[in-house]
Parts: C-alpha cells; structure tokens; sequence
C-alpha cells in the first residue's frame, strides 16, 4: 500500500499484505488506516493554490474497492453517473495516473524489479522499500536530473495557471 505527492514522491509505503487480499482489506490492516480514521495523520492544514482564493483541503485517492473517508476520494460508480460525475470521475482517474507514473519511474530506474528477485520475503520488502525511499530522495533533491520532464505526467498540472484541463466530457 502506497502514497504519493504531485511532486512524484512515494509518502507512506507498507509491505507484506498477500496479494489474494482485496485491496479494501489491505488499506484496513495498516497504520495509515488506523491513522486516517482517527483523524490524526501528519497532513498538511488546507492550502490556497496559486491563482485562487479558496482554500482545499488535502486528501487521498482510491479506486472503488475503498470506502469513502473524510480525506478519502474515489470515483462515482458507473450506473449513478450524471454529466458532473462523469468530469469528476475524469479529473479523479487523471490524479491517480501519478501513483502509476510513481510506480514505473522506480521500476525503470531500479533494474532489480525487471526479473524475479530471488530473496526472502523479508529481504524483498528490505529492497523494495529502500528503493522508495531512494526513488523520494533522488525526487526530492535531483529532480529532473533524476526524472527526466518527459517521463512526469505535464498534462496533471495544466489546470494551474498554463493551459486548461482537456476533457473529452466538456
């Protein structure tokens, strides 16, 4: 189970779930859940984007299998979709293209995860979780020498100030 900022940096990531769990049943069995429910995650208070005087709070992303939190957002389901929704859906689906993004930059810059690893579970989850946090650090201090700008999603932030969103909804 995973979390990642805008900036393409992994924020939380837990190991050893099996994979036959749902993901539903993964997210209820770690700290961050535990934490999330009760409220007291470490997340910034609202912040006001550029441009703009309206303050937004922080949240996550999920797909369907969640439950809907405070903090939590998935999609609508498909049989309640209106025109609103279907935007909505559209704009969430792009926002979790950055966990994906995530995902294959470290495996492309960390060449362990192209065959099968052949150690203990437990030395696994020791690599894969040095790799993330290697992958956050390389993000946060090198960025596009790390990253090159072609591999990062630019269409997610054209909603700030340099072009608007396109959608096929409008």
């Amino acid at each position: 189970m995973t979390a990642a900022s805008a900036k393409y940096e992994f924020i939380m990531v837990e190991f050893g779930m099996n994979g036959r769990v749902s993901d539903e049943g993964v997210i209820e069995n770690t700290v961050f859940y535990e934490l999330l429910c009760k409220d007291n995650l470490a997340i910034s208070f609202d912040e006001c984007p550029a441009n703009s005087d309206i303050y937004l709070p922080f949240g996550f992303i999920g797909d369907e299998a969640f439950a809907l939190k405070k903090n939590f957002m998935k999609p609508f389901i498909q049989r309640e979709l209106n025109h609103d929704r279907k935007i909505f859906n559209y704009r969430l689906s792009r926002a979790q293209r950055v966990i994906e993004n995530v995902f294959g930059i470290t495996v492309s810059r960390f060449r362990i995860f192209h065959a099968l690893i052949n150690l203990s579970l437990h030395n696994i989850n020791h690599v894969a979780m040095a790799c993330c946090t290697l992958h956050s650090f390389l993000r946060k201090n090198r960025g596009n020498c790390y990253t090159a700008p072609e591999e990062q999603d630019k269409s997610l932030f054209c909603s700030f100030g340099k072009r608007p969103l396109q959608m096929p909804y409008t």
